[in-house]
């Protein structure tokens, strides 16, 4: 049987890359308070992303496409905000680069993965922390308030350190199943 692609969780998790229009527009946009708004958007997404996988596990719809449009939407919405404050020179070149090369390389390792195995490895705990100070640390950036500056930097030096241990846990998981299959083959 094939699986229903449009469940709730689904729609959700795709809704995240529909809403980085409205992020872009209000981000470039010159009238008074459009980053405050871009924020806005940028929650909404937060928001559907915390949704999308609640309602999976409460309507029993973990899918396949779930596990590739959750992560490929959270990498999209990522990247995009990413780039934009980069380019207003909002956060460090530094932390640009970790966080979009990260999100490469284990986008890519997925599909390596699933190229060899068949198998789709849905987003780990570790990963989630990490998005989530991610997010954090973005929409602090988008936003000059000074009474966030601090938290900022606390939200960024958080996100440093989650983003380098939930690529160790990405990394040993990737070896973990290529050995496995490994193993699989030659017996």
């Amino acid at each position: 049987m094939k699986e229903n692609p449009w469940t709730i969780s689904n729609v959700l998790s795709a809704s995240r890359i529909l809403l980085m229009a409205p992020v872009v527009y209000f981000f470039l946009s010159p009238m008074d308070h459009n980053r405050e708004y871009a924020v806005l958007f940028t929650l909404l997404a937060v928001t559907t992303d915390a949704l999308d996988g609640y309602f999976a596990r409460l309507f029993h719809q973990e899918s396949e496409w779930g596990k590739v449009i959750d992560p490929l939407a959270d990498k999209i919405g990522v990247g995009i905000v990413v780039v934009l404050l980069l380019i207003f020179g909002d956060i460090p070149l530094w932390f640009a680069l970790l966080v979009l090369c990260r999100d490469i390389i284990i986008f890519l390792g997925g599909l390596y993965i699933r190229k060899r195995t068949g198998m789709i490895l849905p987003s780990n705990m570790a990963g989630k922390f990490a998005v989530s100070f991610v997010a954090l640390t973005l929409v602090l950036s988008m936003v000059h308030y000074r009474a966030f500056a601090f938290l900022r930097e606390i939200s960024l030096d958080i996100s440093l350190v989650l983003l380098v241990l939930s690529f160790i846990v990405y990394v040993k998981r990737f070896i973990d199943v290529l050995s496995t299959e490994k193993n699989k083959l030659s017996s």
